[in-house]
């Protein structure tokens, strides 16, 4: 419950590639697939084109909501920016400051994709990081980028068994993302999102065979964005709501941090919940608040994991089971961890006392 009611979880894959770049399938496939996932949207990120979405491929597709944005990036093909709600193309070839104020003053949503990719495993896959951290203007970052974390961990001792067992390999953020992350909220809002960044192509391992990785339908099993909004997107019984509602009901939660990221390999994360109670009434992930009260932090788990509560980036209290209750009068930006069979399960957006 919130100030305003009963919140409404829609659960999303985020950071989606199509054949109008280099993805494996078209936009209309990839939504079939997804309906059969358990995911009510999809955010598709085609490298520097809207094209999708000049054609009105963002729209319902069945019960399958798709937004549609870009994927930006400097001229050395660095500094890797999702614009969503844009209506044109930015210009190629400007610095990440430019096109993050652009996209800001557009109206847009702008999130920072695998902010601390390091890698080198193959020329032919180089790491694309984010190094223009002097611009206050992006609305979020990757926090779980799960493209990334498999090949930043492949080796040639172990790249058979990642093949073989690709979810198998999904086990924690950055931390260098992670403590960036807590940072940036102690002064601002910044909402952390899951991104699966899927193309299923063919890629040539050590340069001798193409192998897939990850088909859609196997990432979609992997980092998935749940977001709270306030009105359900689509209901029980198969009816939706209108494109326009929808798609608002989405980035507003997205803008207002009231969303959480699972990793689904280790089961479904329907149900999180995390809330802080006091004089302020009751405030979700996401929220800001003033301190001068007693505040009291439950969380709730939908099967039992190790839960972690942290305060600016340190565990200040571990639960071994469904939920966790703090009390405190202290400011600061305090956030959930649940782990399950050692790996992470959910992160939720943080919650500040401030």
């Amino acid at each position: 419950m919130s100030r305003s009611g009963k919140w409404h979880e829609s659960v999303g894959a985020v950071h989606l590639h199509s054949d109008f770049s280099d993805g494996a399938l078209p936009i209309p496939e990839i939504a079939d697939i997804a309906a059969e996932m358990d995911i009510d949207f999809l955010m598709f990120s085609d490298h520097n084109t809207l094209e999708p979405k000049r054609r009105g491929l963002e729209c319902w597709h069945g019960n399958i909501l798709v937004l549609i944005g870009c994927e930006i990036n400097d001229p050395d093909d660095r500094n890797h920016y999702l614009a969503f709600q844009i209506d044109r193309e930015i210009e190629r070839g400007l610095s990440a400051y430019t096109y993050v104020r652009q996209v800001h003053e557009a109206g847009g949503f702008g999130v920072i994709a695998h902010p601390s990719e390091r890698r080198s495993f193959s020329d032919a896959y180089p790491p694309y990081p984010w190094t223009a951290w002097d611009t206050a203007d992006f609305d979020g970052i990757e926090i779980w980028n799960q493209l990334s974390e498999w090949i930043e961990g492949v080796t040639r001792a172990n790249i058979a068994w990642r093949i073989l067992h690709p979810l198998r390999s999904i086990r924690f953020p950055v931390w260098e993302t992670l403590e960036r992350w807590d940072s940036l909220n102690r002064i601002r809002r910044v909402v952390g999102i899951g991104g699966i960044d899927v193309h299923a192509h063919r890629i040539r391992i050590l340069g001798l065979f193409p192998v897939q990785i990850y088909p859609y339908k196997v990432q979609f099993r992997s980092i998935r964005t749940h977001v709270l909004t306030e009105k359900p997107i689509r209901g029980l019984t198969g009816e939706v709501l209108p494109f326009p509602e929808a798609e608002d009901q989405i980035f507003r939660a997205l803008r207002a941090g009231h969303c959480f990221i699972v990793n689904r390999a280790l089961g479904d994360g329907r149900g999180f919940q995390f809330r802080v109670e006091s004089g302020a009434g009751i405030r979700i992930m996401g929220d800001r608040i003033p301190n001068g009260s007693l505040h009291t932090f439950h969380a709730e788990v939908p099967r039992p994991g190790r839960i972690r509560l942290l305060r600016n980036g340190q565990v200040i209290q571990t639960e071994n089971g469904d939920r966790l209750i703090h009390e405190t009068r202290l400011p600061g930006v305090y956030r959930i961890e649940v782990l399950r069979r050692k790996r992470g399960w959910i992160y939720s957006n943080p919650i500040v006392i401030e």
